[in-house]
């Protein structure tokens, strides 16, 4: 099993985690740590340090976070150092999630933390579009007497 930890700015943790309830069920593991503006980063550090010991049996730990440079991103990457199992993905996103969590469900457990994490990578990018309308265009036929 890969331990998941979910952590941004807001209700970021929270709404990604109830997306991805939604999307695979209630029985997915997870952990989401919001950080509010009733926390301090020293609280937010503490409950990042608290959920990565908790998932001291898993071979690798993903830890998602919002935004790169934020808070939540800043502490997750300082208590990753160190810690060989531990990879921290920032601009995390609900495909990429979902494949991780899909990968937990079916027992596909990752043994390698940096190409799991280079995955997940690929996973969010691609899930990445920009929809572009095109209308149709009706022809007149070349010879212009129609059908």
């Amino acid at each position: 099993m890969t331990g998941i930890i979910i952590t941004g700015h807001g209700a970021f943790a929270s709404g990604l985690s109830a997306n991805v309830k939604l999307l695979a069920g209630n029985t997915v593991e997870l952990t989401a740590l919001d950080f509010t503006d009733q926390k301090t980063p020293e609280v937010l550090e503490e409950e990042i340090s608290a959920a990565i010991k908790n998932y001291d049996s898993a071979s690798v730990i993903i830890i998602l976070t919002d935004i790169m440079g934020g808070t939540p991103y800043m502490k997750a990457a300082a208590l990753s150092t160190g810690n060989p199992k531990v990879r921290v993905i920032s601009g995390a996103n609900a495909p990429l999630l979902l494949d991780l969590v899909i990968r937990n469900m079916s027992g596909n457990a990752a043994e390698d933390p940096d190409e799991l994490a280079e995955s997940l990578l690929n996973t969010g990018r691609e899930a990445l579009t920009i929809y572009h309308f095109e209308p149709v265009q009706n022809e007149e036929p070349e010879d212009g007497d129609g059908i």
